[in-house]
């Protein structure tokens, strides 16, 4: 058929439209899905809806006007319909450009949502959607997103664990895996150095070399500080706030109380934190 100008009255134009169909071998069904997907294409979504609605109730057994369905109340920003218009598409015909598509739709759902705990949940769904063949070629676009939504959760250790993904260092996250699995099993007592900025940075610190550590009784901004030096320059102080410390880590105040030393350092953690052990 070709194409139709159906005016004011979309139902008058569907009625009209399914009687000549029986008078052909057309299928009813097709022809609104064809007539839905010109609509979309002309920015006009909301009659593209009602024909593609009218489609599957002729046959509800069609994967392709599900999935155009989905398509249509994705750009009406309905994302949680098309949610479901891709999910029914999936149950019929399980396809990787079916996958594709419904993994798409909830990256963009998930990047526009100010909900962050709801953003999560998408687009881990969405990554667990992805055809296992295309799961490299979106792998930067979708983990950088999960990523900067734990980071907004404050999940940082998470967060960093999807970038990494992102740009695909294999070798880094078995690294902070390690990292993670030594802070959680330990029997060393640890400590973590902060303020390096200040010094002489993060950079001069390396594992197995050895630090000094000098109570600062005196110090009138906290009097259970411990400062950090190498070879008599101060480097450092171990950490003694909720915001530098990391979890099973001793803060300053902790080992006050214990003859103080040493501590050799372990490894960088996560880019910011020197983890040590007392020695």
């Amino acid at each position: 058929m070709s194409e139709r100008q159906f005016g004011e009255n979309l139902d008058d134009w569907i009625v009209k439209t399914s009687q000549e169909s029986e008078k052909t071998s057309e299928s009813v069904s097709d022809v609104f899905f064809d007539e839905a997907k010109r609509l979309l294409d002309d920015s006009r979504a909301n009659e593209a809806l009602t024909l593609i609605n009218v489609a599957i109730e002729k046959d509800g057994e069609n994967y392709r006007y599900f999935t155009l369905k989905a398509e249509i109340l994705e750009s009406l920003n309905r994302y949680s319909e098309a949610d479901d218009a891709y999910a029914s598409a999936f149950k019929l015909n399980d396809i990787d450009e079916t996958r594709e598509k419904w993994a798409l739709m909830m990256y963009r759902w998930a990047n526009s949502l100010n909900d962050k705990t709801k953003a999560l949940k998408i687009i881990t769904d969405a990554i667990e959607i992805l055809p296992e063949g295309l799961k490299d070629t979106y792998r930067e676009k979708f983990w950088y997103l999960k990523g900067s939504i734990l980071d907004c959760l404050g999940q940082s250790i998470d967060s960093r664990i999807c970038y990494l993904k992102a740009e695909g260092f294999t070798d880094e996250i078995k690294e902070l895996e390690g990292q993670i699995e030594f802070l959680k099993s330990s029997k060393d007592t640890l400590i973590s150095i902060t303020g390096t900025r200040f010094y002489f940075g993060i950079e001069i610190f390396k594992p197995g070399m050895t630090v000094d550590l000098i109570k600062e009784p005196e110090n009138e901004h906290d009097p259970d500080a411990i400062r950090v030096e190498i070879d008599g320059e101060k480097v450092g102080y171990v950490a003694n706030s909720e915001y530098t410390l990391v979890e099973n880590i001793k803060s300053a105040s902790d080992i006050r109380d214990l003859d103080l030393k040493k501590a050799e350092v372990v490894f960088i953690y996560m880019d910011e934190h020197v983890i040590a052990k007392l020695v």
